[in-house]
């Protein structure tokens, strides 16, 4: 049997409608139809009330002033898309006027389809591309988010190509796959902050792989410096931004950071980790997020500053629980305020308790993969994790063997497990990683079905360099 002939062209353009049309339905028929999830909480974490505020002339706002809580880039992808193609109108649903958000995340994520067949493809050769095309739309986690104006869908396929690209920087650096891993590398931190390290570990990994493979180094040096200029002149803007909303106080992309590192420690305790109760979220049992606000509460409240809440109405206003002093219109300035007082308090649990930073760090590496609202979910969150990392493996396993170049992906999957592990880790951040677990898992999976069925799944691959 032979693999199906077809133009690479003709090929992704069927993985995306297949990705993309698997996704609408999710988005628009199961996810409001099933009772495992909230289905009605469309706008959960104020993505797209920004794009609403910025849609409307109100500027990146959640609605007392400026904000600097969230990246930028996908509320201004939001914002383009309501300008363009909805009418924000009196009394109009979420469910309307996110509309083209959530189209445009179906077609993202066909997009991510198309990445991962390619990944796998190279990895195991063009049936187990086939089989990974068609098992990444299956995998619940990488579908969770597809229905919401959350950015997950589009950490997932920044999280891919900087698999693809970092691959192709490690084998054949130039300036223009330089241009674009740094390119992607930005867009990905000014969706989430949390990818604004990823340049400053792996490029150092590059340049261990080029000194050991006895690569030149001259063109590994350009490429390199090519990606970090790129890096940080996309960044820059909005860093100045922030300044300027802030009056100098805050230059990064988005504050909120030692609070996540903080409620990490109320994340850790054995009664979350091991399951005894419910993890909470926003159901009415809710129970993590309550303890760890009350946490914050106890924490801010001897400084003179509150733990502001902004809840969102239908229309977009965001009133604050408590509400702000008297003359207080930015809200930015008190995300500074508080900031400041909780970067003294993590400075203090580091230095001063080294042991419970590791504790809280190996404990959160494993929550990544399963912990969720209930118990219930939890075990089948993780039941689903623990196959496809368990698949995965196998197929890093055989990727290996064959000689093919694999660190670059396992360094992307790798680096965002560790790096929430050290801030705040539950299951929901491990979901953009699993379509690029997914090219790896395929190779796994078809490893199985050899066995079973004695099928000779696999063929040579282009060889990129080793492993």
């Amino acid at each position: 049997m032979t693999a199906p002939r077809l133009p690479k062209q003709v090929i992704a353009l069927g993985v995306f409608v297949y990705g993309s049309l698997i996704a609408a339905l999710v988005a628009f028929v199961v996810f409001r139809r099933q009772g495992i999830v909230e289905g009605s909480l469309v706008d959960l974490n104020g993505f797209g009330s920004i794009a609403r505020h910025l849609a409307r002339g109100d500027g990146f706002s959640l609605g007392l002033g400026p904000t600097i809580r969230r990246g930028p880039l996908y509320p201004f992808f939001g914002a383009a898309l309501i300008a363009l193609f909805s009418h924000d109108v009196p009394g109009i649903s979420q469910s309307d006027l996110f509309l083209p958000i959530l189209v445009a995340n179906c077609a993202i994520f066909g997009i991510v389809c198309v990445v991962i067949w390619s990944m796998a493809t190279r990895l195991f050769g063009p049936r187990v591309g086939f089989l990974a095309a068609a098992l990444c739309p299956l995998v619940p986690q990488s579908l969770r988010y597809v229905g919401m104006t959350e950015v997950e869908t589009l950490m997932s396929l920044f999280i891919a190509l900087l698999a693809v690209l970092g691959t192709k920087l490690v084998s054949r650096p130039s300036p223009a796959i330089g241009a674009a891993f740094g390119a992607t590398a930005a867009a990905a931190s000014l969706t989430k902050a949390i990818a604004l390290l990823y340049p400053f570990v792996f490029l150092p990994l590059a340049l261990w792989h080029w000194k050991k493979t006895g690569m030149p180094r001259k063109p590994g040096l350009i490429a390199s410096g090519t990606a970090l200029v790129c890096f940080v002149v996309l960044l820059i803007p909005w860093s100045l931004r922030n300044m300027s909303v802030t009056d100098g106080a805050f230059k990064g992309i988005s504050s909120n950071g030692p609070a996540e590192f903080l409620r990490g420690y109320v994340n850790v305790q054995p009664k979350y980790f091991l399951l005894r109760q419910d993890f909470g979220g926003t159901s009415p049992g809710e129970k993590w997020d309550p303890e760890a606000n009350a946490a914050e509460m106890a924490l801010l409240q001897p400084q003179g500053m509150q733990f502001y809440r902004a809840v969102v109405d239908s229309s977009g206003k965001a009133t604050f629980d408590p509400l702000p002093p008297p003359g207080v219109t930015n809200s930015a300035l008190l995300d500074v305020r508080k900031d400041q007082i909780e970067s003294a308090e993590v400075k203090r649990k580091v230095i001063g308790d080294p042991l419970g930073f590791v504790r809280k760090f190996v404990i959160q590496l494993f929550m990544f993969w399963y912990v969720v609202e209930t118990r219930k979910k939890s075990v089948l969150v993780g039941g689903i994790a623990l196959v496809a990392l368990g698949f995965a493996i196998a197929g890093w396993v055989r990727a290996r063997r064959r000689g093919v170049l694999i660190w670059p992906i396992v360094a992307a999957v790798v680096y965002f497990n560790v790096i929430y592990a050290i801030f705040l880790a539950f299951a929901r951040y491990s979901m953009p990683l699993f379509p690029t677990i997914t090219a790896f898992a395929a190779g796994g999976v078809g490893w199985a079905l050899e066995r079973v069925l004695g099928a000779k799944l696999f063929v040579d691959a282009p060889q990129d360099g080793k492993s």
